[in-house]
């Protein structure tokens, strides 16, 4: 029993958490008067939700496989360097999983080409950023734009296009989420820094410094700050006023705890507040950290998240 949840944890659900919830809130923001938006999902953003678990968990997959030596640095790597998991089983996984994911894209929204697009963006983002030779993880700069465009933008209009096309209204309103994911990215890359300058990666963080990178994430999320006032937005805005005090505690400190409290605590607000104003996603939030936390506790003796 446990070896399928191996498996199944290799698609690493705590990172779903947040593409889920930016897809939710683009879909939100698409169908905002639409009461039933509110009590629950409809068939296509359930199945966008399926699907784009399927795509990203596939790239979490083969992310975990090109950063086995980065992540035994930043002692990460639990199922691979225990053997839990064999790697050939993983690739076949990933495959399945991604391939899957484009063929259920096509045979349900094949009329919709905005959506496809958008997925097609979402692969090759998702396995440039891990697979040489491009690897945009190792290139600063452009792996922030890499995640702050595929988790800000793109799942953003994945949720919208699940009820409106796509307009300009929809990229003016992914702006404060763009920013947002930008300025937890940056916190991301520090506790990192070991494990990435011995696997040649250049990432951000190492670009910038612990210091630069700090002070470089708080203009972010001040940025963020100000979109969300330009475009009227209460999530947004939410969710970033309660993030700031910790981002400027971070930058008197620096240490990598409280680096990392930074980020998670906005991960977390968005997504109660999604929780709230679509309550059915509250359950899969809840199972989703239940599961985990008693997988972890369990295989690996360990309290996470």
């Amino acid at each position: 029993m446990l070896l399928i949840f191996d498996y199944l944890i290799a698609l690493r659900p705590t990172l779903l958490i947040p593409v889920w919830t930016l897809v939710l809130v683009g879909y939100y923001h698409a169908g905002q008067f639409d009461v039933s938006i509110r009590l629950g999902f409809n068939w296509s953003v359930l199945s966008t939700i399926c699907l784009y678990s399927m795509l990203s968990g596939g790239c979490y997959i083969v992310n975990q496989i090109t950063d086995q030596e980065t992540d035994k640095v930043n002692r990460k790597l639990y199922l691979i360097e225990r053997g839990y998991v064999k790697i050939s089983i993983l690739k076949v996984e990933a495959v399945v999983l991604i391939v899957g994911a484009i063929i259920w894209s096509v045979l349900q929204f094949r009329n919709n080409i905005p959506y496809l697009v958008l997925i097609v963006i979402s692969t090759v983002l998702g396995l440039m950023y891990s697979v040489r030779p491009v690897r945009l993880k190792g290139k600063p700069i452009i792996d922030l734009l890499a995640n702050a465009i595929g988790y800000g933008c793109v799942a953003f209009l994945i949720g919208w296009v699940s009820v409106l096309s796509v307009s300009l209204a929809a990229l003016q309103r992914s702006i404060p989420y763009v920013l947002c994911v930008a300025a937890a990215f940056v916190n991301t890359t520090l506790p990192d820094l070991s494990g990435d300058r011995s696997n040649s990666d250049i990432t951000t963080g190492i670009l910038l410094g612990v210091r630069r990178s700090c002070q470089f994430s708080l203009a972010l999320l001040v940025c963020a700050i100000l979109a969300s006032l330009w475009m009227h937005d209460r999530i947004a805005l939410v969710t970033t006023m309660v993030c700031f005090p910790f981002f400027v505690y971070m930058n008197f400190k620096k240490e990598i705890k409280t680096i990392i409290l930074s980020t998670r605590i906005g991960i977390l607000v968005l997504s109660l507040i999604v929780c709230i104003l679509i309550p059915m996603y509250a359950i899969l939030f809840a199972s989703t950290i239940f599961l985990v936390r008693w997988y972890y506790a369990v295989r690996l003796g360990i309290k996470y998240p």
